[in-house]
């Protein structure tokens, strides 16, 4: 008998162990299985939450960048809508014409009997004193033609005891030239525009205060108001 209940006792804990070992073979194999079904899941949104949403990026394109001619017409529409002109460039031409100097000639030929002189006095024969000048005087018999320096137009006509008929000229840039000494027979009028080398009067008898110096004209020069050498202006 007590062999046979050892034998009993033998197979029922080797069944039993058999039976524990299939148990936990069973566990491990659900779990490996349950965990290979949820990986996946796991990695996809895992994976999603680190992909951008392409949806809803828009990338940046050529199409989407406004070229110069587009960004060009856009200000000169806001200019055009603020009351502005567009602002525009000077041709070559119209800058040539504007900032051109006048070319000055002597009205007469002949000799300078009284310099141009407004920072020292010089000797006058006439009233036998010293004093400044602002014109020169070029001897020139009565009758011969005062031409105009340059082109412009007569700013007014003048007579006074001391420097008798006087011409003054508007030229371009700020420029003025003055015609004293002429006679009567001035041949233009105030606003009338003249050519260069174009006679306005002739050379007049000298007044009593310039008579030492005989027939002469007295040229003026003046540039924005200020007198200017005539000997230095002149270019021709």
């Amino acid at each position: 008998m007590k062999n046979k209940d050892k034998r009993t006792a033998m197979w029922t804990a080797t069944i039993c162990g058999c039976l524990c070992l299939l148990a936990v073979g069973a566990g491990v194999v659900w779990q490996a299985m349950d965990f290979k079904e949820t990986l996946p899941q796991t990695s996809q949104s895992h994976a999603m939450e680190n992909q951008p949403i392409e949806e809803d990026l828009q990338p940046v394109t050529m199409a989407q960048t406004p070229t110069v001619d587009e960004t060009k017409l856009q200000r000169e529409k806001q200019s055009n809508d603020g009351g502005e002109a567009p602002a525009t460039k000077q041709s070559p031409t119209s800058q040539a014409t504007t900032g051109a100097e006048p070319v000055f000639s002597y009205p007469v030929q002949g000799e300078i009997v009284m310099p141009y002189s407004v920072d020292c006095a010089i000797y006058d024969p006439t009233l036998n004193q010293y004093h400044t000048s602002d014109n020169v005087s070029i001897s020139a018999e009565a009758g011969t033609a005062v031409c105009a320096a340059e082109k412009g137009k007569v700013k007014e006509i003048t007579e006074d005891e001391e420097r008798g008929n006087s011409v003054a000229i508007e030229h371009d840039n700020g420029w003025l030239t003055t015609y004293s000494q002429l006679a009567d027979d001035i041949s233009v009028q105030v606003g009338e525009a003249v050519a260069k080398g174009q006679a306005i009067g002739t050379v007049g008898n000298p007044t009593k205060y310039t008579v030492a110096l005989g027939s002469h004209v007295e040229f003026a020069v003046a540039k924005d108001g200020e007198t200017v050498d005539p000997e230095k202006a002149v270019q021709e």
